[in-house]
């Protein structure tokens, strides 16, 4: 089932219907669902070529791949026998023969999919496609799509290379489901606070949320896909840092310190050894690129201040290193049913607590939207100081209509009562906003004020999963 990426349909149609060649690139994390949007995006097209390279194997077996797919394309049996001794005489071969064979003035469409695994890691291959970009193809109608699932790569390699330099028309950084949609994948059968449960720990993305078997409990699920031996996500930990990175240990270490803390750069440093500078720069800019850590900027400091504070920001392996990494042993082991229940009995509420903060920090469009004023917001964050361990307030917004709005994050299962007003108006006073701006106040929980908390009318919004869910 395919499930939103409007704006990101609107997009690619856009590029396709344009009177010019375009060059798309694509790129997100596995399992995001890249591939899915391109296969969308081209249900209702039939003039495209699209080559989806293997994972980690040479160039030789890369070339032998294309070849057949080519092969099966054009309905050239010639070249099952034959193949191409290098990409030069491949993608030479498939410009002649199909590239440059459109008709009714239609783009065509070549799709090249995993392009970290094809280019097999070098910079060879994207010199030879920007050769025949430049050279033939964009001289024709063509839109030529790159996609892959190592960010760094094609940031690094494609984006922000000189061989690419000026020639991308379209870039789309693909990343989780909104929640309403991740809804949608769970069926909409499931209580609010259930599927925000299942949010928490996997995020939205697809290829985890449709795993989700929808007979059975969150608990249930929990067991079968993390806590059995043969459970679907015993691995994925592992996985995801060996496909991003050639040498995953320091990143390893890096994430394994900020699922515990939030941490500047300079106590990630001291923590984990590695040397402040540039390398350390580069591991984080990685990390960020690939969706695994976010950056927190101070809400009363400015672009490029020292006090960025990092946090995981890939819910399934902040939940893998507090719960399943450190019981890897039990899981292997043990016959029980239950063991999600033994293993999560205690602090589980609390960490769904603070995973709730993460979330709302990673929708802060998405909230604003809720609340009516996406269009004036200006920027948005929480408000810390260097020796903080904990936000002085979860989330504040700076409007271009003069307000700052105070956001109250709760994760209860009760609603909440006015016992909150207090800590609230502490946090406000901890506020010194620019002259002449106004202070409103938001809160986001799960079921909202209570009667008397209504009443009160302290809070100018409020958000509720059924919000969030139904927006």
């Amino acid at each position: 089932m395919f499930v939103g990426r409007t704006r990101e349909l609107q997009l690619l149609e856009t590029a396709y219907s344009s009177d010019k060649s375009e060059l798309a690139v694509i790129y997100g994390r596995s399992g995001i669902g890249r591939s899915a949007l391109v296969a969308q995006f081209l249900r209702n097209k039939y003039q495209f070529f699209s080559f989806e390279a293997p994972e980690t194997v040479g160039t030789s077996t890369q070339l032998s791949h294309f070849t057949r797919r080519l092969a099966r394309h054009t309905g050239d049996p010639s070249l099952e026998g034959t193949g191409f001794q290098d990409w030069y005489q491949a993608f030479d071969y498939a410009t002649k023969k199909v590239f440059l064979q459109q008709k009714d003035g239609k783009k065509y469409i070549l799709f090249l999919d995993e392009l970290q695994w094809m280019a097999v890691g070098k910079n060879a291959l994207i010199g030879l496609l920007a050769h025949f970009w430049d050279t033939y193809w964009k001289q024709h109608p063509t839109m030529l799509i790159l996609c892959g699932s190592v960010s760094s790569f094609m940031i690094n390699n494609v984006l922000r290379s000189k061989t690419f330099y000026g020639r991308t028309t379209l870039e789309i950084n693909l990343k989780g489901l909104q929640p309403a949609e991740a809804y949608t994948i769970l069926g909409k059968r499931r209580s609010f606070e259930e599927a925000m449960k299942y949010l928490l720990v996997f995020g939205s993305v697809p290829k985890y949320l449709e795993q989700v078997d929808m007979h059975q409990s969150f608990n249930e699920n929990m067991n079968r896909m993390c806590f059995s031996k043969n459970g679907g996500m015993l691995q994925e930990a592992e996985t995801i840092f060996h496909r991003q990175f050639r040498k995953p240990d320091t990143y390893i270490k890096i994430i394994t310190l900020l699922a515990n803390n939030r941490c500047t750069s300079q106590k990630i440093s001291k923590t984990s050894g590695i040397r402040s500078g540039g390398g350390l720069s580069s591991y984080i800019d990685s990390l960020i690129n690939a969706d695994m850590i976010i950056p927190h900027i101070p809400f009363d400091k400015e672009q490029g201040t020292k006090l960025v504070k990092y946090e995981t920001g890939d819910e399934f392996l902040h939940f893998y290193l507090k719960y399943m990494k450190p019981n890897m042993h039990i899981i292997r082991q043990s016959e029980s049913s239950n063991l999600f229940e033994t293993v999560t009995r205690r602090g589980f509420h609390t960490w769904l607590g603070l995973a709730f903060e993460r979330f709302c920090h990673k929708h802060i469009g998405y909230l604003a939207k809720i609340m009516c004023f996406s269009d004036e917001v200006m920027r948005a964050g929480p408000l810390f100081g260097k020796t903080d361990e904990r936000f002085r307030i979860d989330l504040v917004y700076k409007r271009t209509d003069k307000v700052a709005v105070v956001c109250e994050i709760k994760y209860s299962i009760n609603e909440i009562a006015t016992t909150v007003i207090p800590e609230v108006q502490r946090k406000c006073s901890l506020l010194n906003p620019p002259r002449g701006f106004t202070i409103r106040k938001a809160l986001i929980s799960l079921y909202g004020p209570d009667k008397a908390l209504a009443d009160s009318r302290f809070f100018d919004h409020s958000i509720t999963l059924r919000n969030i869910f139904e927006e």
